[in-house]
């Protein structure tokens, strides 16, 4: 028998200990809304990169239909334009508003307070699923999250791609016995019994969210194969350094692309950098470009936007790894066709518009794959006409299959984003 838990901290302990556990593991046994297989993508990649862009060499001079221009920045999206929905003058909220915090915490939670929760969590919860959250030099200091629990806790991004390799495919997995479901049970049980105790909100959210977590944790039964490393020369001594984000990328979204294929989730998120960067991109295109000092992204937003261009451009050019990986492996679900990126859909977005202004407005955000589709359409610019980005949540939920929630639940829809 299990020794009973009497006391506050050892609940709490317990539960932070079960929860440090959510993210690797599938969780099964939630029901999901069933639907037609071509009505709803399969899975959802949430992607962010800092500061904004230089929007003169971003956004294409049409506002809809098909792509007549490719400014500097999104040249490397152009082999991907069948897959590809470029989104136009959609604002951050009501467009208003300065500042790169509050705009990090609005970008998926479609609110100025967390409270409310983000998008990827919301989704991932609907499936009984963990969310996978990984980083790229995001974590290095606190308080830059784009992802929120429900009650406004960060959601922080694991930035060692080997940590995250490990737990996903190379560990045994942490809770597999029948004795550890008992004991995560009996867990459970006692962690119901103290919050019906306690007066607290703050406490009461912390301690259902631990709940939330176990509950579905106790129902895990699966893995994924590792995979081969050594394309990647990464070690551990690397995981904050500015020259080594290029590996470090590149092995985080091989760990999403394989947890997604072999079903842990549905749902990720992939934080490069973070708000108000300090990120040196000093790599070769840069050396190339002017044999000017390496600025960091923030700098750069603010004081050259020829550099800034040159940057968001290697941002694009690094995404092709992950289009590319989604597009070369068949889908996985055997009631599909064609490849995981026909079903799959990857949302590009950064917390403000233009990094010199800060402003809100025309969100330089883009989203690939989902050509597999039936109710949404790729290949083309789509003009929102000023809607509030709120509403892209609220679609996006629903192309997902899922209720809207939080503070996007009444947003509506996205008017000419779904068919």
């Amino acid at each position: 028998m299990t020794k009973p838990l009497h006391d506050r901290r050892s609940l709490v302990k317990w539960a932070a200990a079960c929860s440090s556990y959510l993210w690797m593991e599938k969780w099964l046994g939630g029901e999901v809304r069933a639907a037609g297989k071509g009505d709803q993508a399969a899975r959802i990649l949430f992607v962010y990169h800092p500061d904004g862009v230089f929007l003169e060499q971003w956004q294409p001079k049409s506002l809809e239909g098909d792509f007549t221009d490719w400014p500097e920045s999104i040249l490397p999206l152009k082999r991907w334009r069948d897959q590809l929905v470029i989104l136009r003058q959609l604002n951050l909220l009501d467009g208003q508003g300065d500042g790169h915090d509050e705009s990090a915490r609005l970008l998926l939670t479609g609110a100025r307070d967390a409270r409310p929760g983000s998008i990827d969590v919301h989704l991932a919860e609907s499936f009984r699923q963990p969310l996978l959250h990984v980083g790229v030099l995001a974590n290095k200091a606190q308080g830059h999250s784009v992802s929120f629990n429900q009650g406004g806790a960060e959601k922080v991004a694991d930035d060692s791609p080997l940590a995250v390799y490990q737990r996903l495919f190379a560990q045994a997995r942490a809770v597999s016995t029948t004795l550890d479901r008992d004991v995560l049970r009996s867990v459970q049980g006692e962690l119901q019994a103290f919050l019906a105790k306690l007066d607290s909100e703050k406490d009461r959210l912390k301690l259902e969210q631990h709940l939330r977590q176990i509950q579905i944790l106790s129902s895990s039964d699966q893995t994924c194969a590792a995979y081969d490393l050594s394309p990647y020369p990464y070690q551990e001594r690397m995981k904050w350094e500015d020259k080594s984000a290029p590996v470090i990328l590149r092995m985080q979204m091989r760990n999403l692309v394989e947890a997604l294929s072999c079903g842990l989730s549905r749902v990720a998120t992939l934080q490069i950098s973070r708000h108000t960067s300090p990120l040196k991109m000093d790599y070769d295109w840069l050396e190339n470009y002017n044999n000017t000092y390496p600025m960091e992204s923030h700098q750069a937003s603010h004081n050259s936007g020829e550099i800034h261009a040159q940057q968001k451009k290697w941002f694009n050019a690094q995404l092709g790894y992950l289009f590319k990986l989604l597009a070369e492996r068949p889908e996985p679900d055997p009631e599909r066709q064609g490849a995981m990126l026909d079903h799959t859909l990857v949302v590009v977005v950064t917390e403000i518009a233009q990094g010199a202004s800060h402003t809100r407005r025309d969100m330089p955000f883009y989203i690939v794959g989902g050509a597999g589709l039936d109710r949404y359409t790729t290949g083309r610019i789509l003009n929102c006409q000023g809607a509030p980005h709120t509403q892209l949540l609220w679609s996006l939920s629903s192309l997902m299959g899922a209720s809207p929630q939080g503070a996007y639940a009444d947003a509506g829809s996205l008017e000419g984003l779904l068919s």
